[in-house]
């Protein structure tokens, strides 16, 4: 899909597992949440810097689908092509009734990645979490 990638020039990786947390669970302990406090998307110091992205910034990473925040966090061990974004997150402080639903909304990955049946897997239904084309941007009064 050249013609998204102009618009979208960063490879998306999410899904990957973070302590002190169990997969989207545990937000709401707040020891784990002292450890862990906010979301994290892992981007290269040469990306960031050309972004202009510091390290601890808050930052939009966006697709297609919609955008979502999360603060950086620079990591060498990334190629600058990608950026790698924490999943499952939501917030207990926030209002569970709808529209809010504990802030799903706000820096839950899964808002942004594309679930409609043709790009799902045919054997689990399972959508894709790796491969994703994304833009990132510095998230301004945040």
């Amino acid at each position: 899909m050249p013609e998204l990638a102009k618009d979208y020039p960063f490879i998306l990786i999410t899904g990957g597992r973070i302590q002190p947390y169990y997969h989207s669970e545990w937000r709401q302990v707040d020891a784990a949440r002292k450890k862990r406090p906010y979301p994290i998307v892992q981007i290269n110091p040469e990306t960031a810097a050309d972004l202009d992205i510091s390290d601890g910034d808050w930052v939009w990473i966006e697709t297609p689908i919609g955008r979502i925040r999360q603060k950086c966090q620079l990591f060498d061990g990334i190629p600058p092509q990608v950026v790698h974004a924490e999943h499952g997150w939501w917030y207990p402080e926030l209002p569970g009734e709808e529209p809010s639903l504990h802030g799903v909304w706000e820096s839950n990955i899964n808002v942004v990645i594309n679930d409609e049946p043709q790009y799902c897997s045919s054997i689990s239904g399972g959508w894709t979490l790796r491969g994703l084309l994304c833009k990132i941007y510095r998230a301004e009064g945040y």
